[in-house]
């Protein structure tokens, strides 16, 4: 039999947490911390948020939405043809899916590499929650430079803008000095254009073509085009496809 002091070890808590009243509907109420009517409001604030909780759950369990893909994207979009890279697709959904492929092969996450892609490749991803399916496609494609500004003569294109593309069509604005022409250079592959100044059609060569090497290592034949005149200031210059 042990000794106690029953009278000290009733009450654990220390005194300004001991507990005045009866336990109520489950609640006990802290002294000196709220009232009694206080702490009744309190709770039922909280009850209130709860029951809500549960209920906006239940009605969002309940209004089913088809899956849909927000986004697929590819990156890098664009990239110089003979070169070889690594291509990263990432996506969001709308909601869990249950199973999602890319191209027919399963995936999991919000990510997928491909790792030495050399050429143009479409890419679909179908994602499905077991009632409905969504799809959505990208295209990585591999283009050549484009040349543009203004120099000497044909010659170099090293010192002139370029723009990674397989789209002939653009407006460009250069100033062409004493001696410069406006250059335009790109593949043969991409067919001829026509040059519009000011609306009027003319006012450059038909093209000479040579072969050129990209930094990648690949080489093509290529159509330049030279201004009719040099010295022109200013131009902008409208490029379309023939």
């Amino acid at each position: 039999m042990h000794d106690c002091d029953c009278m000290n070890t009733r009450n654990r808590f220390n005194p300004e947490n001991r507990f005045i009243g009866d336990i109520e509907d489950g609640k006990r109420y802290p002294f000196g911390v709220y009232t009694k009517e206080e702490s009744d409001a309190k709770y039922a604030v909280k009850q209130t948020e709860a029951d809500l909780a549960a209920l906006t759950a239940r009605v969002d369990a309940l209004e089913y939405k088809d899956i849909a893909i927000n986004s697929f994207n590819a990156a890098p979009p664009v990239s110089e043809i003979g070169s070889s890279q690594t291509i990263t697709l990432a996506w969001s959904l709308n909601k869990q899916a249950t199973q999602q492929n890319i191209n027919g092969t399963p995936v999991e996450g919000n990510t997928k590499q491909f790792i030495g892609v050399s050429s143009d490749q479409v890419y679909t991803l179908t994602a499905t929650d077991g009632n409905t399916s969504a799809s959505m496609s990208v295209r990585v494609i591999f283009a050549n430079q484009i040349y543009y500004g203004v120099a000497a003569d044909t010659s170099d294109l090293s010192g002139l803008f370029k723009v990674l593309s397989n789209d002939v069509e653009r407006e460009i604005t250069v100033n062409a000095g004493e001696g410069e022409y406006i250059i335009y250079a790109l593949p043969v592959r991409l067919g001829a254009v026509k040059f519009y100044v000011s609306g009027f059609e003319g006012g450059f060569e038909e093209p000479v073509v040579r072969s050129v090497t990209n930094e990648s290592g690949y080489y093509e034949q290529y159509q330049i085009y030279r201004s009719t005149n040099a010295n022109l200031g200013e131009t902008t210059v409208d490029i379309k496809e023939v």
